[in-house]
């Protein structure tokens, strides 16, 4: 006869040997855990750190890690010579005209002319740095560069023969 209240089917002989084994199973050992590096394959680990290298060296190569700022450098234009002794410069077409220097100018003089000389010769492709007013040695090279281009003696000086030389270059650039 089944017990009414026995939902599942199960006999009195049935739950005293899953009560036996249950026992059984309390008492088994268990092995001691091995410790988490020793479950790690090394053939992984090698990959990873190549992977990681790798990772590494191509962004080195891109410039992230390099520092500063972002902005691209600033290349002076540069002058092509010829054989015969004239220079053609490099440079870009103004948006506006560049007017010469009216007056004669030399090293050590400062002022409004002097930053319209700087102007002039930079829109040549003949750098004086900074356009800052200031007949310096950046603005004496300059012109020493722009006079030996022309065929001018490079003194340094804008003399009249290099106002007329400064000129003539502005107009046919």
């Amino acid at each position: 006869m089944s017990d009414r209240d026995d939902w599942f089917g199960g006999n009195a002989a049935d739950e005293a040997e899953d009560a036996a084994s249950a026992e059984d199973w309390l008492q088994e050992e268990v092995p001691p855990a091995r410790p988490w590096h020793e479950g790690i394959d090394r053939r992984i680990v090698v990959i990873a750190v190549v992977c990681v290298g790798l990772l590494i060296a191509v962004l080195a190569a891109a410039g992230v890690f390099s520092g500063g700022s972002h902005h691209a450098a600033t290349v002076p234009p540069t002058v092509t010579t010829t054989p015969a002794t004239t220079t053609t410069p490099t440079t870009t077409p103004a948006s506006k005209p560049v007017a010469a220097p009216t007056t004669t100018l030399k090293p050590g003089d400062s002022g409004a002319q002097v930053k319209v000389l700087q102007r002039a010769l930079a829109s040549l492709g003949f750098s004086a740095g900074t356009v800052d007013g200031d007949y310096g040695s950046g603005t004496e090279d300059a012109v020493k560069q722009f006079q030996r281009s022309v065929g001018i003696t490079d003194d340094g000086i804008v003399g009249p023969a290099t106002l007329r030389a400064l000129k003539t270059a502005l107009r046919n650039r």
